[in-house]
């Protein structure tokens, strides 16, 4: 789960040691993340803040049924060619099927306040942390 990699990322007080740890845990749906909140190239089509949708603290899947979610997130940027109001269904639809802190995490991520959202809780997951570990994410 994204908020697990970001939170135990943020525990490690040592930069180097949060690098190693963060390509070690360089999962689909968190680099997916990591992409939406600091490539300047890629912008959802959708509202600023979060849509209407239903909060879900249950659900855990495998990483395998976490990347199916997140590879439908490419539907929503400004150069797919849907509606708008069927862009905002499908990340709708990706955020109740995500655990309630992953949708925070991904609505956060797509406003660009990943670092500064809930009072920093994220703050050490900064962009130029993304361009140290991962450049390829923000070409």
């Amino acid at each position: 789960m994204p908020h697990e990699v970001f939170a135990n990322a943020q525990k490690i007080e040592d930069r180097d040691e949060r690098i190693v740890y963060m390509k070690r845990n360089a999962y689909r749906q968190v680099k997916t993340i990591l992409q939406l909140a600091y490539n300047d190239n890629i912008k959802l089509d959708l509202p600023s803040g979060a849509p209407p949708y239903k909060k879900n603290d249950e659900i855990k899947f495998p990483i395998a049924n976490m990347n199916r979610i997140f590879k439908n997130i490419g539907n929503c940027t400004v150069q797919a060619n849907y509606s708008n109001i069927r862009k905002e269904r499908w990340f709708i639809s990706i955020l109740e099927t995500l655990s309630a802190e992953d949708a925070k995490i991904l609505i956060a991520a797509k406003d660009g306040k990943l670092s500064t959202f809930a009072n920093k809780k994220y703050s050490k997951i900064t962009k130029t942390l993304v361009r140290d570990t991962f450049p390829e994410l923000l070409s």
